[in-house]
């Protein structure tokens, strides 16, 4: 890492400051100037480490050694489109929408539709008491 002594000694600098600015309201000043360098070192000592690691993992990754010559185009361009399926994926769904069978057939059913027509609707508003003991003995009953 280019500059890197900047930020080594910078960052030792600012742990000296913050624990000098620290102890010099508790500690005489011969005590806070030994507790300085101390902090000195000890973080200029963990940004030289910080630095280390930053370096290793930003550095370029070197180019692995084969002995297999490498072609210039080879491998280098992925082709991803997939071809235009949208006329058969609509087929699909609609021989799955007329069960397979043709469209004539379902035409006339169609035609044929009669809508469901129950022989007795039961309304909830005035009950027939007769009829719900027979409801409650039926599904008593089961």
């Amino acid at each position: 890492m280019k500059g890197s002594w900047r930020f080594i000694i910078g960052f030792g600098v600012f742990g000296a400051l913050l624990t000098g600015l620290i102890s010099l309201s508790s500690n005489p000043l011969g005590t806070t100037l030994l507790r300085s360098f101390y902090a000195f070192l000890a973080f200029a000592a963990l940004a030289l480490v910080a630095s280390f690691v930053l370096g290793q993992l930003l550095a370029p990754g070197k180019p692995a050694v084969s002995g297999i010559p490498a072609e210039d185009d080879r491998g280098s361009l992925l082709d991803l489109t997939t071809p235009d399926e949208g006329d058969a994926l609509s087929e699909m769904l609609k021989e799955q929408w007329t069960d397979g069978k043709p469209e004539t057939a379902k035409e006339e059913e169609v035609k044929g539709f009669q809508p469901l027509q129950p022989k007795r609707v039961v309304s909830l508003d005035n009950p027939n008491p007769e009829e719900v003991a027979q409801a409650i003995r039926r599904l008593t009953d089961e």
